[in-house]
């Protein structure tokens, strides 16, 4: 039964993870069309990415709440809707505010909704301890495996189908997927929190001592903890680096071939690969967090990786360093998330993993936000993306700092707050 339980958690969260990127997917490689279908600028289009990612965030530490509060389920199903809503939207006005308002407000909560968040939330809640960290692993390669599906269709379909078709095609596929969760949370008796803990209690049957920072409440100033701030800092170069990815990846491709006839070719084999690489590094991330390796320094080697790949990119801007960016920033992708994960939960304890997610995710996309700003503004003064490409590697070192600084703390540092909980890294 806990076999079946397990699988069933780990397929729904795949298959959530795996639509979700159809939202910034479709916005990702649609950018130049949606740039000529709405009469913007290409710093007006990629502003608009950046406030999408400062929305998600602020909508992950809703989310947060949410997740903490009626259980994933809820929050999944209102997702599923939420980008149902939008794309209906989309497909039935060409306004560009109107597609403003209806990104920022419905498919930015959708994202936020179907992703790392509640998806974590729902594996914690419902999967034995012993089985998480694999649990996760596999339900996020679902973001990996929509990359190597779905981007390369997005790709195939741009010049086929208009914008406004699509959109009305992937309402109609959020429409009738809202059924899913809608029928989960209607069965409550296979999603009951109770077993999971009462299958954990079994696996021993000696009785342990209670963590503090479990039972601990939330300090007052949580958000002036030096492990907070360090962790918010280090993921915020996550968030820079997904929103390049999201937002100048494609265009910087294309910039790079010159949009020559294998433009297209390239630019959806990088994309494939990335997601393979992807799905490759999170279940190696999972392996190595597994075996107790100090996450900040695991966190901190995977942005150098990122920050070397970044400047091979800009230094050697050949068709061929394409596909070998896509594999080797692939490789890195979800392991940031999976060790920030881990690390939410570490700090102030589980029962406020949600919240102190959705909070790093707020960083996360906030830095988002100003990566597509300020990389839309230095394409249009510079006339090119090698100064953001470069900008984007900067930021990478930086947190590769902060995550060699969250290293050097103590392990079981208690400053600051009263000895009422303890962090454990490793």
């Amino acid at each position: 039964m806990r076999a079946i339980q397990t699988g069933l958690v780990v397929g729904y969260g795949f298959i959530v993870m795996f639509i979700s990127t159809a939202i910034k997917g479709v916005y990702q490689v649609y950018f130049t069309s949606l740039v000529n279908h709405y009469a913007v600028s290409i710093e007006t289009m990629a502003l608009v990415g950046g406030f999408f990612g400062l929305a998600q965030g602020i909508y992950s530490a809703l989310v947060g709440k949410l997740c903490d509060r009626c259980g994933a389920g809820h929050v999944l199903l209102s997702g599923m809707l939420a980008a149902a809503c939008a794309f209906l939207l989309f497909s039935s006005n060409n306004n560009f505010m109107t597609f403003v308002l209806g990104f920022l407000l419905l498919a930015a909560y959708a994202v936020a909704a179907l992703t790392f968040v509640p998806v974590s939330i729902l594996i914690d809640r419902y999967v034995i301890p012993e089985r998480r960290q694999f649990a996760y692993v596999l339900a996020t390669n679902g973001i990996a495996a929509g990359l190597m599906i779905l981007s390369p269709l997005w790709i195939y379909l741009d010049g086929f189908i208009s914008w406004p078709m699509l959109c009305a095609i992937l309402a109609g596929v959020f429409a009738c997927l809202a059924i899913v969760p809608a029928l989960l949370n209607w069965m409550e008796g296979i999603w009951v929190p109770e077993k999971v803990a009462v299958q954990s209690a079994n696996i021993s049957s000696k009785p342990k001592p209670v963590s503090p920072n479990i039972t601990a409440p939330l300090p007052r100033y949580w958000y002036l903890d030096r492990r907070f701030v360090l962790s918010a800092l280090a993921f915020s170069g996550c968030g820079t680096s997904m929103i390049f990815i999201d937002v100048h990846y494609v265009p910087t491709i294309q910039e790079i071939l010159s949009q020559n006839e294998t433009a297209n070719l390239f630019t959806g084999t990088s994309l494939s690969l990335l997601g393979l690489a992807e799905a490759v590094g999170s279940v190696l991330i999972g392996y190595l967090v597994a075996k107790k390796v100090s996450l900040p320094l695991l966190l901190c080697l995977l942005y150098i990786v990122r920050c070397i790949t970044l400047m091979a990119l800009a230094l050697w801007p050949e068709p061929m360093m394409v596909p070998l960016f896509g594999i080797f920033f692939g490789i890195t992708y979800m392991g940031t998330v999976i060790i920030i994960s881990r690390l939410a939960g570490s700090i102030f304890g589980y029962r406020y993993k949600g919240f102190i997610f959705g909070a790093f995710f707020l960083i996360h996309q906030i830095s988002g936000l100003l990566t597509a700003w300020l990389g839309g503004l230095l394409r249009v003064y510079c006339g090119s993306y090698f100064p953001v490409i470069c900008f984007v590697a900067i930021w990478m070192a930086l947190s590769a700092a902060a995550s060699l600084l969250l290293s050097m703390l103590k392990k079981n540092d208690s400053s600051d707050n009263g000895g009422r909980y303890q962090v454990k890294y490793e």
